[in-house]
């Protein structure tokens, strides 16, 4: 056998033969009336689809609390091409909470904004009792909010009630009228004062005359400026030293943690996805020690942990512990992209994590050995703690080898207590796909400890050091390409090795290694061990990788070379089974239109370089997720007489595809692939693609179902005498995988 690959399918391959008959003297019945869904069926080959697991693994560094709007990107200009001026133009569009084409009132006894006039064009004015939405949102939007409001809709904010959010995960409404809430980024935090606001005669696209309450520019001075203080107070001085307000004179306005009504419930990508993934939220761990993530929401689990404590609520739905979650992320700390990654792996393989042994770090199922989970509902390594809930329902028990009733905290494990139900009977699912999601604004920091066999690998093109920021074309060499403009084809053919802060590159040699290898490896019957690290891991049948996705926000050429390396290294579909991310594995489709043919870019890596297009693009990147975990194999037809040689035609269809641009399932869409048939009914691929069956050349194909995994194998052998029977390659006198 010359090649294997296998596939997790989701259909039957089925041979259909069609035939004709008639019956005479039959009496008619009546015929009722038909409408088209008495014609709607599913096929009947096709089995259930195991949904993803997804895990993401929010950036909340430091950097992730400055403002939005920086010399890279600052809004969006009229011919839709990004800012790159930080200063205020009335003309320039700048997206946040806020509506840009809607002027907002201030409400001091609910403390938010609430909609007020309309405006025609962005740079109309508004009245003097009113705030212009797009100088708000290019005074107070920070990177932190971008986010939370790309994948929630925002931070809820209620000002009594606790939980702040419904069972559901929508936001309890308040104030008067009651409504849902979201409140700017006050948490890690700090001050930030904004370029200088002038008066500018009071008329044209830079004054602040138009954009803010006439009482809160008294006098008119020369210029003004907006400090949007660390605990989201957003105060209106007259200078840009000292605290706001001062005694200088000037009778500064502060409004105090600034929110703001909504008018509809805010929703982000996650709600948008919903139970199409089994989502689960990590950030980097906020401890001294400054290495790998904190498990927000485990892998399809209904309940969420607070950040900074261990405060857990409970929800109906995975969705709405997820929304709950990003709300209590906030950004502080270093960006140890490699560790996190690292313990994330872990988690999937559900080993200790490798920098907080003995405290939760994300949720073990296993005691003993390499994993020390303690007891359901307990306190410390695997477990939220006394509110844990048991993915089970009554009368179910965990499988052997799990802790007693803890069995959900395995990420392959599909609990019947969730709403909808993972699984109508509580079980172990190893068919399931699993993808991390790393979403970062920029290099690594504090992020060297790493296995020494993960810190490199053969495929990340030439290493580099320092920076030259000529203009391309310029050579891949030992010096680092830092322009703007450098092609993906040069990023990705080196690999820079001196990052600051005590950064690392071992990003994508982590991902190489969780792509490539099963993180449930079997011996026998038994546990296996773990590749490369060599630790005892916990059997499941098949192979259980991880494809490892990066999503590039806010940050600079030195990110997106890594980023876009780690995916190309971290999600290649290895057709040929060898281990090696070849030519045409990587790159096979548009990310963003998700049409077929290669961009230059890896299929797993998504950008955004402003805030206006994040959410559009995070939607774009889990859609690519889910499309990658739902294809499947279709009916054939022969297109040929009963006898002979022919033509053999396939569909390869997708069950549901979600569509970006609606966030709707467009169900039973795909290809169409054919194969060749012989003479000897073997059927066989056109393996040189000249069109023609050459029975010494084109290589026969059959497939096989590996019953105790359920996955779909493909074997190709050679014929090189072109007689119909496969090659004993090793010459024992039988046909087998081993050919």
């Amino acid at each position: 056998m010359t090649k294997q690959w296998s596939v997790k399918t989701f259909a039957t391959m089925t041979f259909v033969v069609i035939g004709a008959w008639f019956v005479p003297n039959v009496v008619h019945a009546v015929v009722p009336v038909r409408v088209n869904a008495d014609y709607t069926a599913s096929p009947p080959f096709v089995s259930n689809i195991a949904t993803p697991n997804i895990l993401i693994v929010m950036d909340n560094s430091g950097s992730m609390a400055n403002r939005a709007c920086e010399s890279a990107s600052c809004g969006t200009l009229s011919d839709g091409t990004t800012s790159t001026v930080t200063t205020f133009v009335a003309s320039t569009r700048y997206n946040g909470y806020a509506d840009p084409l809607r002027c907002y009132v201030w409400d001091a006894t609910d403390n938010r904004f609430e909609i007020g006039g309309g405006k025609a064009a962005l740079n109309t004015a508004c009245a003097g009792t009113e705030w212009d939405g797009n100088f708000i949102n290019w005074a107070s939007f920070r990177r932190f909010d971008a986010v939370k409001k790309a994948m929630t809709g925002g931070n809820c904010w209620h000002p009594s009630a606790s939980p702040v959010r419904n069972a559901d995960g929508t936001c309890k409404p308040s104030g008067t009228p009651p409504l849902p809430t979201v409140k700017a980024q006050n948490l890690g935090t700090g001050d930030e004062t904004t370029p200088a606001i002038p008066y500018a005669s009071g008329t044209g696209n830079t004054t602040y005359v138009g954009r803010i309450p006439t009482a809160a520019h008294p006098g008119n001075p020369a210029n003004l400026y907006v400090k949007f203080e660390a605990d989201g107070d957003l105060c209106i001085n007259d200078d840009s030293s000292g605290s706001c307000p001062d005694s200088d004179g000037f009778a500064e306005i502060e409004l105090n943690e600034i929110a703001f009504a909504m008018y509809g419930e805010p929703t982000g990508v996650i709600q948008q996805i919903g139970d199409k993934a089994r989502f689960g939220l990590a950030v980097f761990n906020g401890s001294s020690s400054d290495n790998g993530i904190k498990v927000l929401t485990g892998i399809g689990s209904r309940q969420s942990i607070d950040f900074s404590g261990s405060t857990v609520e409970t929800f109906n739905t995975n969705t709405a512990a997820m929304v709950d979650a990003v709300d209590e992320a906030y950004p502080t700390t270093w960006t140890p992209l490699a560790e996190s990654l690292y313990d994330a792996v872990r988690y999937v393989a559900q080993i200790n994590s490798a920098y907080y042994p003995t405290a939760y770090t994300f949720p073990i199922a296993f005691s003993g050995g390499s994993s020390n989970g303690v007891a359901f509902q307990g306190a410390g390594a695997g477990s939220v703690g006394s509110s844990e809930v048991s993915a089970l329902i009554s009368g179910e028990t965990c499988p052997s080898g799990y802790i007693t009733s803890a069995c959900g905290r395995d990420p392959y494990f599909f609990g019947a207590n969730h709403t909808p139900a993972w699984a109508s009977t509580s079980q172990v699912v190893n068919c399931c796909k699993t993808f991390i999601l790393i979403f970062t604004d920029g290099e690594p920091t504090e992020d060297q400890t790493i296995p020494t066999g993960l810190r490199d690998n053969a495929y990340n093109g030439v290493d580099c050091i320092n920076s030259d920021n000529s203009a391309p074309p310029r050579p891949v060499d030992g010096t680092c390409n830092t322009h703007p403009l450098t092609p993906f084809t040069d990023l990705l053919g080196e690999h820079k090795t001196d990052y600051a802060s005590s950064g690392s590159g071992y990003l994508d040699s982590v991902a190489l290694w969780a792509h490539t290898n099963d993180m449930r490896p079997c011996s026998g019957t038994g546990d296996g061990t773990i590749a490369i690290i060599g630790v005892t891991g916990h059997c499941l049948p098949g192979t259980q990788n991880v494809t490892v996705y990066t999503f590039f926000a806010f940050g600079n050429i030195n990110g997106r070379g890594l980023l876009a390396q780690t995916a190309r290294l971290g999600a290649f579909d290895d057709a040929n089974a060898n281990g090696i991310p070849d030519a045409g594995e990587w790159d096979k489709e548009n990310n963003y239109t998700g049409a077929t043919g290669a961009d230059g870019i890896p299929d797993a890596y998504f950008e955004s370089s402003d805030v206006d297009d994040i959410q559009d693009k995070m939607l774009a990147t889990l859609s690519s997720i889910i499309r990658k975990s739902s294809s499947g194999a279709a009916v054939s037809v022969l297109a040929t007489s009963s006898t002979g040689e022919g033509a053999l035609y396939q569909a390869y269809f997708y069950p549901s595809t979600l569509e970006v641009a609606t966030n709707k399932d467009v169900t039973w869409t795909g290809y169409t692939q054919s194969l060749w048939v012989d003479t000897f009914g073997n059927m066989r691929e056109d393996t040189n693609g000249d069109g023609k069956q050459d029975y010494k050349v084109d290589l026969i194909i059959k497939t096989r179902l590996d019953p105790a995994t359920n996955i779909v194998y493909v074997d190709k052998y050679r014929d090189t005498d072109g007689n119909g029977i496969a090659d004993d390659a090793n010459s024992d006198g039988a046909i087998t995988q081993t050919d």
